[in-house]
Formats: structure tokens, sequence, C-alpha cells
């Protein structure tokens, strides 16, 4: 790229990450970043990629398809660097080196995972091109410390970044254990920041929309139950401690819902809506898009759940939470410290019973909620500064984009203009509508009003002469024969 390139109006964020998955979390983390990087970079594009993108199509994605990686090559980081003036990469656990173990999860072969090579790009990044494009991890979560070769890699990959972030303490400490000696940025996940992705009137229209297909109770509070395939084989102790809740004054119905098709969350749906015959159980099919899974959080009564993201849902809108952790995962355990309540996490029978009972005997605590998001925002904030400044260096011209802004809202002040002209003539023409209507009205009326008056007189009428045939001899000395002539008919017929 020339040192100056005005074909650019805005910059370009790009984002990358596992967002072609069929799992809840991984579509939150573009959307996320999307929103923020927009609030403070107005204009600005916001590009996502992942290791297969559109070429890996996944039902939850909702319409925001993410560009692919590609095969790892020197060529490909080119382009990539070319393509934007800032890259983050995450959130989640996506630092690390086990490319296999998503070979399942994109359904296709270890072999051509390694091609895709998602761990070089997630860790290394664009290599020697960060001197002039800053590549930053964006709160992204560390599952384990590698091997002293690629904790080098790592070790490196940190060293020539200006900002990098992690999301919890455990994360930094494998960073450490790595050799990474500098500052480190400890930011909370994104998903703290998800009362702000999705307008509660959305999320109640999305809600109407899953108890009209029957997904979610109509008029009974619900508690929201999740967890994946490594669950199943402890679905009847899970089963005998719901039962438990919901005969203690949990009062409601159960939702299954699936976070995580590409984890085998359906299989544990199955299995656990068999241990609960009694109860009245509702399926929230896999596959939902981010806002129905949200909107199933928002409405209900609480949450208890293996899925990160929809635990952090649940304290996000201060509903009850129970991360279900039995096979006592390290992110859940830092999640629920994140959290402040580590006595939330069910790691067997005896600790779910304990964590469901403190979980739905809890207020919800907005203080916590607020310090959290405010990490977030200082998090965008200091991205948006070092996007905006690459994007400087790389050519872009603050003067211009204020005359492109300002020609911009001259536009929108004429169109703002044309649609008040709009406004006002079909204001006009609506009054006037409206007042033929009310004349319309007003006849419809008095003719309705006259109809009823000449039924009340006819019937007051027609009353009278009866009441003065009944009064003749004629009738009051043929009454006994009648009477007789009506008892031979009936017992004729």
């Amino acid at each position: 790229m020339s040192s100056r390139d005005t074909s650019r109006p805005v910059g370009t964020v790009a984002v990358w990450g596992t967002f072609d998955l069929d799992n809840f979390g991984d579509h939150l983390f573009p959307r996320v970043t999307e929103q923020e990087i927009t609030r403070r970079l107005d204009g600005w594009r916001v590009r996502p990629f992942s290791p297969f993108g559109a070429e890996h199509p996944c039902r939850m994605d909702g319409g925001f398809i993410a560009e692919a990686l590609g095969d790892w090559s020197p060529v490909r980081v080119e382009q990539l660097a070319e393509s934007a003036d800032l890259t983050l990469i995450g959130g989640g656990e996506i630092v690390h080196f086990q490319d296999e173990l998503l070979a399942g999860a994109y359904h296709t072969t270890p072999q051509v995972l390694a091609g895709r090579a998602p761990s070089r790009f997630f860790v290394d990044g664009l290599g020697d091109y960060e001197k002039d494009h800053p590549v930053v991890w964006n709160a992204v979560g560390i599952p384990f410390v590698p091997d002293a070769e690629k904790a080098g890699m790592i070790k490196d990959a940190v060293s020539r970044r200006e900002y990098t972030a992690v999301r919890d303490e455990l994360s930094l400490e494998r960073l450490r254990a790595c050799g990474v000696e500098g500052d480190v940025a400890l930011v909370p996940d994104l998903g703290f920041l998800l009362d702000r992705l999705v307008d509660p009137k959305v999320l109640d229209e999305r809600l109407r929309y899953l108890k009209f297909m029957g997904w979610f109770p109509n008029d009974r509070p619900a508690m929201v139950v999740q967890a994946n395939r490594s669950a199943v084989h402890q679905v009847a102790g899970i089963a005998k401690v719901l039962d438990w809740a919901l005969d203690e004054g949990i009062v409601g119905d159960v939702v299954l819902m699936e976070t995580g098709p590409c984890h085998g969350d359906d299989l544990f749906a199955d299995a656990l809506q068999q241990k609960l015959p009694t109860r009245t159980v509702h399926r929230l099919p896999g596959g939902q898009p981010p806002e129905d899974i949200l909107a199933a959080i928002w409405g209900s009564a609480g949450v208890v759940a293996m899925s990160f993201h929809a635990n952090i849902a649940a304290f996000v809108y201060g509903k009850p939470w129970v991360v279900l952790d039995l096979s006592d995962q390290s992110k859940l355990r830092a999640l629920a410290d994140t959290m402040g309540h580590p006595d939330q996490r069910g790691t067997d029978e005896d600790t779910l019973a304990n964590a469901i009972r403190a979980a739905f005997g809890r207020e919800p605590d907005p203080e916590r909620l607020r310090g959290l998001q405010a990490k977030v925002d200082a998090h965008f904030d200091r991205i948006a500064e070092l996007a905006m400044r690459s994007w400087q260096e790389r050519g872009g011209d603050a003067a211009a984009r204020i005359a492109d802004l300002t020609r911009q809202n001259n536009l929108l002040r004429q169109a703002n203009q044309q649609l008040r002209k709009r406004q006002i003539a079909e204001r006009r023409v609506l009054v006037d509508r409206v007042e033929e209507t009310r004349d319309e009205l007003d006849q419809l009326s008095a003719r309705w009003n006259a109809a009823v008056d000449e039924i009340n007189n006819r019937y007051q009428h027609d009353s009278k002469e009866l009441q003065a045939l009944q009064n003749t001899k004629l009738i009051r000395w043929s009454q006994p024969l009648r009477s007789v002539y009506g008892r031979i008919r009936r017992s004729g017929s």
C-alpha cells in the first residue's frame, strides 16, 4: 500500500474468529464488535473473517456471514493485511494449536483443517505486517499452556503488539507461563455488552414468536436448561435435581435450549426430556439465531446452563443463573468468579442443588455488571484509538473524512426537509380523510338511532295490539277449548 492512499474514505476493522460454527457465543463476538466499533468510529466497516466463512454455512448466523480466511499462506496474509487498518482476533478460546479439535464441528477432516491452519492465523496474526497494521487479541481465552515451541510462538506474537487483552486471570496466568512479561489487559468477555445488542422491543417480539411456535410457555414461568453431549451420561442426576427444584418452589415449566448444535446439545436435550416425564417440557430447536436465544433467556425465570454465554446473558438481563460445570472446566470456574458468585456453579448433584438454591434466592447485581461493562468499554476505546491512528498513518485523511461527513449531514438535512414536507402533505390528506370518516360515522349513527327508534315504536304498538286482543271475550271464552285441542294433538302425535 502506498504511503498516501486516499481510495478509502473510511477505515476498516477486520475481526477474525470461528464465526462460521453453529455455536451461540461465536455469533455474538462479531455482532458486539461491530456495534462497539461503529459507535466509536462512525461510518467504519467491520469485516468478519472465519476459517471457512460462507463455505461452511450454518443455521445460526442469522444472515451475518463471515468471509473465509482461506488456507494459510504468505500471499493470503499479505492480502488480509492490505484489506483493513486494524485486525481483532476473537473473542472466545481460540488461542491454541489443537486445530484437529475443530474438525468435527466443521464436518471435515483434520488434514483439511491443517491446510486452513486457523491456529496460525489466530496466534501469529499478520506476522511481519504488524509493523504497519495493529493486531489485537479481542479479550480472548487461552484454554491451556502449549509445549515450549508453541509457547515461544505465543510469546513472540504478544511481544510485537502494542496492546493485548485476555478475558480472565487464568488466561493471563497461561500467558505468563508462555514467557510473556509485558502488560496484558484483563478485559471481561464481550458478552457483558449484550444488553446493547438487541432492543427490548425486539426481544419481546421474538419471545411472542417463540410462544406462538409452542417452544416457550405462554402463561407460566420458564426455567431454561442447556448442556451438550458431554453431560448425557449424567442426565439422570440433573433431572433429579431439577425435579427437586421445581417441587421446592421454583414454579414453572422447563425449556430445553440448544446453544451449540455443533457440540451435541440436541443429544442432551433428548436424554433430559425422557427423564422428566411428569413435567411440562418445551424445546427450543437447535439452529435458532442469537436473537431467539437471547429472547428465551430474556423471558425466562432463570437459566441452568453449561453455555458460557447463556450464563452471561442471564447475568446481563438480571435473571438467576447457574453454571452447569460437570466437567470442572477452568473457563466456567473463571466465569462464575467474574460474575461474583462462585457458589452458583454446580459440579455434581449436591453442588448443583446448592447453586440453584443460591441463584434463585438472590437479587440481580447491576453494580457489578456496570463495572464489567466499563472495562469492556475501555477496551473498545483503546481499539478505536489504535484503529484511527493506523488509518491515518496508512493514508486516511481526517480532514477529508470531516468534509465527507459534512456532505452526508447536508444530504441528510435535505432528505429530512423533504420528508417533513411529505409528512405535512400526508397529514393534510389524513386529516381530511378523518373528517370525512367522522361525517360518515355521524350519518351512520343517525340512521342507526332512527332505525332503533322505529323498531322500538313498532314493538310498543304491536305489544298494545296483542294485549288488546288477549283481553277480548272470544279469546277468553275459547281458552278451555283451545287447551283441550292442544292436548288431543299432542297425544295423537
